[in-house]
């Protein structure tokens, strides 16, 4: 396939057009199976200029109402951001974390959004990431593309 976009760890290509279809699918499932939508079915986010916020507004649109509020009932956090906080909890002793209820988000990485946000040419600010943990992750990665992923899952596991 000449037009990949992206590569999973099981070798499987993707386009244009199916990435994008994989990585909104993947958040109307998440919202489903973590039943994450509120009662009166309106979707808060946090107004921010990241582009985790930027990237999942016009996607949760095409479905539901969003509005920003103070008090968001939806998170903007990302796989990468939950296995960074998560590791770096373990590093200090501490093994509470984040919970995935509201955090749509939950199963793609800052590269998925990333990729996205380029693909749609969405604009906004990358998160900031906390460099001791990604240097030891950079380190991880090149033999576990899939870390994060199961950094996560494993942390969902000891609930």
């Amino acid at each position: 396939m000449n037009n990949t976009v992206w590569q999973f760890t099981n070798q499987r290509k993707l386009s244009k057009k199916e990435f994008i279809n994989y990585f909104e699918r993947k958040i109307f499932r998440t919202i489903r199976k973590h039943s994450m939508l509120p009662q009166n079915k309106i979707i808060t986010l946090k107004s921010s200029p990241s582009l985790n916020t930027n990237v999942l507004k016009p996607i949760l649109e095409k479905k539901f109402q969003v509005k920003f509020d103070s008090k968001p009932n939806i998170s903007s956090d990302n796989l990468s951001q939950l296995a960074e906080d998560i590791f770096k909890n373990i590093l200090q002793g501490k093994f509470t974390g984040p919970e995935r209820n509201n955090k749509p988000l939950h199963l793609l990485s800052d590269k998925e959004v990333e990729l996205y946000a380029k693909l749609k040419n969405i604009k906004g600010s990358k998160r900031k990431q906390n460099k001791k943990t990604q240097a030891l992750f950079e380190r991880f990665l090149k033999k576990n593309q899939d870390l994060e992923l199961n950094i996560v899952k494993a942390f969902y596991q000891l609930d």
